[in-house]
């Protein structure tokens, strides 16, 4: 299995699906997954990074279709959700190499 690799707020790409965890150990269940958006950045000191989210699925397969969320550096944390994309890559080296059970770690 591979690890989740973390993603910087400022490094999340547009149109690209992620996991969003709270970082908070008492809210730790709430996992969920959606669609970058955009970031709207502070335009004065005392305001914080907004992060848009679609197309969220909640805990429970609960759906939001928008989502906002602040303080990047306080509850969030972004990783890369590449099971699918893994999946594909596999899929194809195990016909290139004509092996039904390589995996790519």
């Amino acid at each position: 299995m591979r690890p989740l690799k973390l993603v910087h707020p400022k490094d999340l790409v547009p149109g690209k699906t992620y996991l969003i965890r709270e970082k908070r150990p008492e809210y730790a269940h709430l996992n969920s997954k959606g669609t970058f958006l955009k970031n709207d950045y502070p335009s004065s000191p005392y305001q914080c990074t907004i992060t848009h989210f679609t197309n969220v699925v909640l805990t429970g397969n609960k759906i939001c279709p928008d989502i906002k969320l602040a303080l990047q550096d306080v509850y969030w944390n972004y990783y890369e959700a590449d099971a699918v994309i893994q999946a594909y890559i596999n899929q194809a080296l195990r016909e290139i190499t004509g092996d039904p059970s390589f995996v790519m770690n």
